[in-house]
């Protein structure tokens, strides 16, 4: 009540900065609320305060060092009604109107994300001169750094009988971790590592026998290859990997930045009817 009649006679603008600590890792998508709201409140009074109001922001690093501000000459002016005023993270982040330093600035145009790690995100409100009208409140803000799955069959080195894997072959991998709000798409990809080839030539240079997606919420997949296993050539290599990609369609960024989504690749081997290994096997 004390400070609703200070208002009545000095016009009021305050700032609430209401930011989820581990917000949304793509910048672009701060729009959306999950990641928090900022308030603007303007009270009007006696003597009165301009509505006409920017938006000051600075973006730090985990030891404070500021890597990225606001372009306060192209800074959007934002005209407050009386009471209260909602708006975006985004509008707070002001990502288009960033100015951000060397690195960061590539990665960001680059995978549209910071690095995994902690950040803080400064906020003041500043009249159109720039003169600040409401004191900085800064908040800390992870983004996430995650846990590719690990795949677990075929195994690195297994040997699958042949007679088995003409008919199908069982792929299955641990989740995504930490798990995220939205549920992960899973690629599955498999190729061949052909006479001569080494595994990366193969890994990098073939086109893939198998490019499918999971289900949805499953981490299996099920492949009937429809492949001559059983001929004289049934002694065949394979090499398979997963990429995962969250709900927008991108790669999710991994604890060592793997900006492809990409699981660590498997190499199997198809062992033919005799039980004998193929020759070449390094």
């Amino acid at each position: 009540m004390m400070l609703l009649a200070a208002g009545s006679v000095n016009g009021q603008i305050t700032l609430n900065l209401a930011l989820n600590n581990r917000p949304q890792p793509w910048l672009s998508e701060w729009g959306n609320s999950v990641n928090g709201i900022m308030v603007i409140s303007y009270f009007q009074g006696t003597v009165q305060v301009d509505p006409n109001i920017k938006i000051r922001t600075t973006l730090l690093n985990d030891n404070g060092a500021v890597i990225g501000t606001s372009n306060f000459n192209t800074a959007v002016i934002y005209v407050l009604k009386p009471g209260i005023n909602q708006y975006s993270m985004a509008d707070a982040l002001q990502l288009q109107n960033l100015i951000l330093q060397g690195s960061v600035k590539t990665l960001l145009q680059r995978t549209g994300r910071l690095l995994a790690g902690q950040y803080q995100l400064m906020v003041e409100i500043t009249n159109r001169t720039g003169t600040v009208v409401q004191a900085q409140q800064t908040r800390p803000f992870f983004i996430t750094s995650y846990q590719l799955p690990v795949l677990m069959q075929p195994a690195n080195g297994s040997e699958l009988d042949a007679h088995i894997a003409e008919s199908v072959i069982l792929f299955r991998w641990t989740s995504l971790v930490p798990s995220t709000q939205d549920i992960p798409v899973y690629r599955v990809q498999v190729f061949e590592i052909l006479p001569g080839q080494t595994v990366m030539q193969a890994f990098r240079g073939n086109r893939p026998l198998l490019d499918a997606e999971a289900v949805k919420g499953t981490t299996q997949y099920i492949w009937r290859p429809d492949l001559p296993m059983l001929d004289s050539t049934a002694n065949r290599r394979f090499i398979w990997t997963l990429q995962t990609f969250d709900a927008n369609g991108q790669p999710v960024q991994s604890a060592d930045n793997n900006n492809e989504g990409r699981s660590e690749p498997a190499i199997f081997t198809i062992v033919n009817q005799m039980g004998l290994k193929g020759n070449n096997l390094k």
